[in-house]
């Protein structure tokens, strides 16, 4: 038989299948994007996690405070040695009038501090040097190699923004989140193939009779699946369309609402959702794709068998 002629027949048969089962093929789909949803919002909160993770680090710093009759030379030398240390990115330093404008800054909403500021005479703040590490970890190093006798003594104080315990938080709640999502994807997979299963298996009662005349013409067992196997195959890319359009009102709706907890910058959802876009499609479109087409085989399988 030519396969053009048996392929099209396939599809045809495929089609009917569906439209007689419409309703049990929707709640099919509405299955499905479930399972699909569960697996991207695991996958966002993910992302948001990393990303919170990311900022919480950006703010740790050292922050070196050095006397008002620092002399220059000193300045440099301290900036010199902790630059040159591996653990370190950036060591930026900041002159009296940086130091001053910067403090103004970070007391912008206390009134009090900055009338008090407004009535000395003088800079009260002498340099200062921020120093940041490629890790989070190498804080503890820095903080005692900032100990160095040829600077030490020109430092009047030092502190350590350190957000270590807020950044271990996040990251247990994050794997909180990933196992409860993993648990959450094991079950709708479950409940998608026993819903595959027995909407196949309804489609195959309804059709018995022409199933019956088919085997009694020499179908082969592979033609008699095909139809089945294609129209689980429709309601699989169906779901992955429905998914698609709510991920992207959920993310479009979400972003503009988490910015102000990420200081104003964006919390990336949407660059990472678009970043990944193919490779999302391809892991979640290939896996659904052989759990429907197999529990459809599966399912005509067991009903042949009879």
């Amino acid at each position: 038989m030519n396969f053009g002629v048996t392929f099209w027949r396939v599809l045809s048969y495929a089609w009917k299948n569906f439209a007689r089962n419409v309703w049990m093929g929707l709640a099919t789909i509405f299955v499905l994007v479930l399972s699909l949803l569960s697996v991207n919002v695991l996958v966002g909160v993910n992302a948001l996690l990393e990303q919170t993770v990311a900022t919480l680090e950006n703010k740790v710093d050292v922050t070196v405070y050095f006397k008002p009759e620092t002399p220059e030379a000193v300045l440099q030398q301290a900036q010199f040695f902790m630059v040159s240390l591996p653990q370190v990115s950036a060591a930026n330093l900041f002159t009296r009038d940086q130091a001053l404008e910067n403090f103004k800054a970070q007391h912008a909403n206390d009134p009090k501090i900055l009338d008090a500021l407004s009535e000395l005479d003088q800079n009260p703040l002498g340099p200062s040097m921020v120093v940041k590490a490629k890790e989070t970890e190498d804080y503890p190093f820095l903080v005692e190699a900032l100990k160095n006798p040829q600077f030490d003594f020109a430092i009047e104080s030092k502190t350590y923004d350190d957000h270590a315990l807020a950044i271990t938080r996040v990251r247990e709640v994050g794997d909180s989140a990933r196992l409860f999502g993993a648990i959450l994807i094991a079950i709708f997979a479950v409940f998608s193939v026993l819903i595959v299963y027995n909407a196949i298996r309804v489609a195959i009662y309804t059709q018995r009779k022409e199933i019956a005349i088919m085997w009694l013409v020499g179908a082969s067992g592979a033609f008699v699946r095909l139809p089945f196997v294609f129209e689980g195959l429709v309601l699989a890319v169906a779901s992955l369309l429905v998914t698609a359009g709510l991920i992207a009102v959920a993310v479009w709706g979400l972003e503009p609402r988490l910015v102000s907890f990420f200081d104003g910058a964006s919390p990336g959802l949407a660059s990472f959702f678009i970043g990944n876009f193919w490779s999302l499609l391809l892991f979640e479109g290939g896996a659904l794709g052989i759990l429907v087409a197999l529990s459809s085989w599966a399912a005509v399988g067991r009903y042949l068998k009879h």
